[in-house]
């Protein structure tokens, strides 16, 4: 790729957009980006966005499957563009000299530019934006491309690989859900005992999200066979319905028909419109922080630190996660358990309910949930000399998903 640190652009949009990322100090290589939710609580997400919105850690706290546990870890190797001119082949992944810029008015938000020149010759500007939202598990990637000098782009492919890495070694699984048609197309790297983990996707229709371009299709393969293949000649065949390489398929206990276990990738791809002069195209990276009993289908309810006083009830800080493209409430049935010996009994089933209550919250929303204590765990609270417990959160939505994942308890006695 070709620098810009000593170019001119041409438009006042990408000229002050230069002006404003040259004025940066130079040999920052990443800048982080977070949801706002603190680390070690079900639902944190932080991305450290590298220049062209690629990153190598992508921090996640999340809930194992079958476990009280919570990891915190990074679950991404690498999430690399690369670019395609002319012919299929010989694709480059797409580079910036300059370091990514924070939004001074969003600091959740960052930008980086730089320009190739195209299969014509001509030279093709870029420029990345991205951001999470607050409480949200995606980073969206915005790549707006423009010629210099208004003429056409002609052929160019865009492709967004990503290598997700659960757990080290081998034990991961690939599956993708909805469709290309459908806009809803989104693809999937989980850990295979644990149940959670990394998607990718983005803007698989026409729209403010996408111009100028079309969606191309999508492959998964074992690593690293995609970037070799996109560098090669022949370069990575891709169709809307998906071409899966050299992964075996079976099915999960849990999420149904998956390939693996074995270190998968995968990439999306879109053409661009040749005889445009610009276009945009928007790339989705997303956490699964909950170890699913069911593939989430709408928006689920996440938090996990409960203080429970010596009446009837417990609170905690709870937030509705966006699930793109879902738009529903968080209509979720809540109900918290504990471990026989935790209430100091020997008799009876392994674990005793605790508190339940339900929530109605839109999407993104931060609330304070109220739950009410059942009998027995009203007299536990008022009697035991405990100050914290541990408990695990049954939450079911109204479509009839269930996530279970563990809860911190607080008991305060004043």
């Amino acid at each position: 790729m070709e620098s810009t640190k000593r170019g001119r652009f041409r438009s006042a949009f990408w000229r002050s957009i230069g002006v404003f990322l040259l004025s940066v100090p130079l040999g920052t290589n990443a800048v982080e980006i977070s949801n706002g939710i603190p680390e070690g609580t079900v639902g944190h997400f932080r991305v450290d966005v590298e220049d062209a919105g690629a990153t190598r850690r992508v921090i996640v706290s999340a809930a194992r499957f079958g476990s009280d546990a919570i990891d915190t870890r990074s679950v991404v190797r690498n999430y690399y563009s690369f670019i395609d001119r002319g012919s299929i082949g010989l694709g480059e992944r797409l580079r910036g000299p300059l370091p990514v810029s924070v939004d001074p008015i969003n600091p959740n938000s960052v930008t980086s530019n730089s320009f190739f020149r195209g299969v014509n010759g001509n030279r093709i500007l870029w420029r990345t934006d991205s951001s999470i939202a607050p409480g949200a598990q995606v980073m969206t990637t915005r790549y707006t491309f423009e010629t210099a000098d208004g003429s056409p782009l002609g052929a160019l492919r865009f492709l967004q690989h990503l290598d997700g890495v659960v757990l080290e070694g081998s034990d991961d699984v690939f599956f993708h859900k909805g469709s290309a048609v459908g806009g809803d197309l989104k693809l999937f790297t989980f850990d295979n005992t644990d149940v959670y983990g990394i998607s990718h996707s983005g803007a698989l229709l026409p729209g403010t999200d996408l111009q100028n371009a079309s969606f191309a299709g999508w492959a998964a393969d074992h690593f690293d066979n995609i970037v070799l293949s996109i560098e090669s000649t022949a370069g990575r065949p891709v169709s809307p319905d998906g071409r899966i390489a050299n992964l075996s398929s079976f099915q999960h206990p849990q999420l149904g028909l998956v390939s693996g276990p074995a270190d998968n990738v995968s990439v999306l791809a879109w053409d661009v419109a040749p005889n445009a002069t610009s276009a945009v195209i928007t790339t989705s990276l997303g956490a699964v922080p909950i170890a699913v009993e069911a593939q989430p289908v709408g928006n689920l309810l996440v938090g996990n630190q409960l203080r429970c006083r010596g009446g009837r009830r417990c609170t905690f800080r709870a937030r509705c996660i966006v699930a793109p493209p879902s738009q529903a409430r968080c209509t979720n049935q809540i109900n918290v358990s504990v471990t026989k010996k935790t209430l100091g009994s020997r008799r009876g089933p392994p674990r005793v309910d605790f508190a339940f209550g339900s929530v109605n919250v839109a999407p993104g929303g931060n609330v304070t949930v109220q739950l009410r204590l059942r009998p027995r765990a009203r007299n536990f609270v008022r009697s035991t000399t405990k100050k914290k417990i541990k408990g695990r959160l049954e939450i079911k939505s109204s479509d009839g998903v269930t996530v279970n994942f563990p809860a911190g308890i607080r008991i305060i006695k004043k």
